[in-house]
This record gives structure tokens, sequence and C-alpha cells, in this order.
């Protein structure tokens, strides 16, 4: 999300999907860790000594599913974007606060102003990227987080986490770069990781909706459709759709609370959406040798 403050009403819908889909996971790990040793033993079984052959076997995991199953690099994110917000809002005076603010937010205009009149001149170089790890308010970094976890674990255990931090950075400069083309004078500060976020659901996209993919123990290893049969896919285009139409009505004002003035920054979450859609095959793995097939469609 960018710098601005969300309704009571937009973070119920941001928080409700994502905790249905954490949540369901745990009951698909027991799923598939008893289906895996059912074929263990099958495997493994003797030639018509079991008296009980041809008849389901009933048996639980041997041990307890994580309560949450994401990935180190996903839970490192989550930890430094708390631990920035707690210094920022918890530690640091107001002056320097407006400092932070000046030297790691994504300032449209910075990139443009004389350096006589910028805190500090370097941070052009710096805050498409850094502006990703602060957040305006404990809401804004928890709605982040549970999005993150929700569909970031997938794509980083897909990706790797090498891959993975790379993809998070692009994603960010990219939603930055989206705010910038519409509010390339603006003075105003974006914060906010909603811009990677926004990414990992477009990575995700292309190999998380597919028909199945829920019932499969590995999804995020499993092939994933190409660029031209992603835009082809009924399913995946039906989200799209949804996913750009929710964010433009909300960050345009059309779903806003009366009386709320503050707006989403949707330009940055479709710039991140969009590069996580279109740039999936650059980083997945079982695709990143050839590319140019993502946009053959083979």
């Amino acid at each position: 999300m960018g710098s601005r403050p969300i309704s009571p009403v937009q973070r119920t819908g941001l928080f409700f999907v994502p905790l249905i889909q954490l949540c369901s996971r745990r009951l698909l790990w027991r799923r598939n860790t008893a289906l895996r040793l059912t074929k263990t033993l099958n495997q493994n079984s003797g030639t018509g000594s079991d008296p009980q052959e041809g008849r389901e076997p009933n048996y639980a995991p041997s041990e307890n599913p994580p309560a949450l199953n994401i990935p180190g690099v996903v839970l490192a994110l989550a930890v430094i974007i708390l631990a920035v917000h707690a210094i920022a809002t918890l530690i640091l005076s107001p002056e320097s606060y407006y400092w932070l603010i000046a030297a790691f937010a994504f300032i449209p205009a910075t990139m443009t102003l004389p350096d006589s009149d910028l805190v500090l001149p370097a941070a052009r170089f710096w805050s498409p990227v850094t502006h990703g790890f602060l957040h305006g308010d404990w809401t804004h970094a928890l709605v982040n987080l549970v999005w993150l976890s929700a569909f970031g674990s997938a794509v980083a255990r897909r990706f790797g986490t090498g891959r993975f931090l790379l993809f998070m950075a692009l994603a960010t400069v990219c939603g930055a770069a989206a705010h910038y083309v519409f509010h390339a004078e603006s003075l105003s500060p974006v914060i906010g990781a909603s811009g990677a976020v926004s990414a990992c659901m477009g990575a995700a996209a292309r190999f998380a909706f597919l028909p199945g993919a829920l019932r499969t123990a590995n999804s995020e290893t499993q092939p994933a459709l190409s660029l031209v049969q992603s835009l082809s896919n009924r399913g995946i285009m039906t989200f799209v759709l949804i996913w750009f139409g929710l964010n433009w009505l909300f960050g345009a004002g059309f779903l806003a609370i009366p009386g709320v003035e503050a707006q989403i920054a949707w330009e940055a979450h479709m710039g991140g959406f969009l590069f996580g859609l279109l740039s999936f095959g650059l980083f997945d793995p079982t695709r990143r040798s050839d590319f140019e097939a993502d946009w053959r469609g083979e």
C-alpha cells in the first residue's frame, strides 16, 4: 500500500481471504502427508502378506505440521519490516522520523528537484527500494505482511532465496516507477511493501490458480503456464481483472467510506502486479533457460 491509511471496511477484506488460505494450508499439509505415507507403505509392502491388503490404510502424520508454513526469507523480511516500524514509531523523535521519511521514502519530485532542495540528494538512488520497508502505521504493516505470507511464501519456495530477494527488490522499484508515471511532481512520500506484495500475487497467478493446484503437495514445483497461456486462461484472467478492478475502485475513491479522504496508491500496486505477472519466467528456475518461450506460449 502507499503511504495513506485504509478504512475499516478495506481492512476486513484485506485480512479475510489470506487468513483463510493460511489456515487451510495446515489442513492440506495433513492430507498430503498422509497420502505420501500411504504411497510409501504401498511401495514397500510385501506381496500379499498383509491380511488387510486392498483396504485403505488408516493412520495420521507422524508429527504435527507447522502452524504457518512460511519460508525463512519471508519471515526475515517480515521481521525487518516490523523492526523498522517499531524503531520509527516507538524510538525515533519526530525530527528523526521526518529525516527517516525524507531519506528513505519514495518522493517522486525528488527525482527531478535540484540537490539544494533535498535533505539527502543521494536518496533518489535507493528510495525506490527502501520505501518498501517503511509503513504508515501498524495496520498498514500487518496487512502487507498477511498478504506477503499468503502469496510470497509460495513464490519464495518456487524461486529460491536469492531469486526471490532480487524479484522483491525489482518489484518494489517497478511499483515506485508506476507511481512516478502518474505523480512525477508529487512531494507526498510513498511508503509500504505493497508494490512487492502485489508482484507476488501476479507471479503466483501463473501457477497457484491452475486446476488441481491446491490438491498437489508440491504445487510450487509444478510446471507453470507460459505468459501467452496465462493470458488466455479464464481463471487467471478472471482473477487479474477482479484484482485490477478492486484496486482501481479503492484507489480512485469510488469505494471509499464517506468522510475518509485518504486513498490507496493503486498505481504502485498495479506496477508491481504487472511486473510479477510478466517477468515470472525470468525468475522461475524451471523456465529461466528459455524465457523467450514464455512469450511464444510454448
